[in-house]
């Protein structure tokens, strides 16, 4: 008796493991505003903003924009004193609505803001803080710590050419602000006899000026 036909059988596929070996899995990597910052100068400018009438008053919030994209950017602030301490204030931010960083810039400012040149920006910033460390004064720690001069091109980026006056009466002028207490202001008058010299700078102050060197 003929052996009996076998039904032709649909060949079995291998066995396949969907699971993919955790080596071969990627973290998604989530970009916030800290990685944006650090290579903030890879991103063209989109503007520069000063305090109208900046040069009377002798201390300026300086705002400079990146585009991050067509909707956000990257952004620093910095309150610089021209006439003794500096950078006295910094703060910086990225992936930043551009509406938001647009409604929000008189804030920023502190004042009525007035359109400037990266050069004059540069300036300002740069300058001031040379001077201040002439006289022994460093810049507000958040100016490298929240990497605001990262959001900055190098100083030796843009030439100097805008006769930004620093001092007054071509001396250091300290101004107590309105959150020095008199500890600071002890120390700021200190490190300005030490540094320009008694008679070489000018203060105002919210103390009288004996209290400031009592021990």
């Amino acid at each position: 008796m003929p052996g009996k036909h076998k039904k032709n059988k649909v060949p079995r596929l291998p066995k396949t493991n969907l699971q993919i070996p955790i080596s071969r899995i990627r973290p998604i990597q989530i970009l916030g505003p800290r990685y944006y910052l650090k290579r903030a100068r890879e991103y063209p400018i989109l503007g520069c903003w000063v305090i109208q009438g900046w040069r009377e008053e002798g201390i300026t919030n300086v705002v400079v924009a990146r585009q991050q994209d067509a909707d956000k950017v990257i952004f620093a602030s910095c309150l610089v004193d021209l006439y003794c301490l500096g950078i006295k204030d910094a703060y910086a931010n990225a992936d930043y609505p551009l509406k938001k960083f647009q409604s929000g810039l008189p804030k920023m400012c502190n004042g009525e803001p007035e359109s400037c040149s990266i050069e004059l920006a540069h300036e300002i910033i740069y300058s001031g803080m040379e001077y201040a460390a002439r006289y022994g004064f460093n810049p507000h720690i958040d100016f490298t710590a929240q990497f605001c001069d990262q959001v900055l091109d190098p100083p030796e980026t843009h030439p100097r050419i805008n006769n930004v006056i620093l001092g007054k009466d071509g001396q250091p002028f300290y101004i107590s602000g309105p959150h020095d207490d008199d500890r600071k202001i002890h120390s700021v008058i200190n490190t300005l006899m030490r540094t320009a010299g008694e008679g070489n700078f000018h203060y105002l102050a919210g103390i009288s000026p004996t209290a400031l060197f009592d021990d």
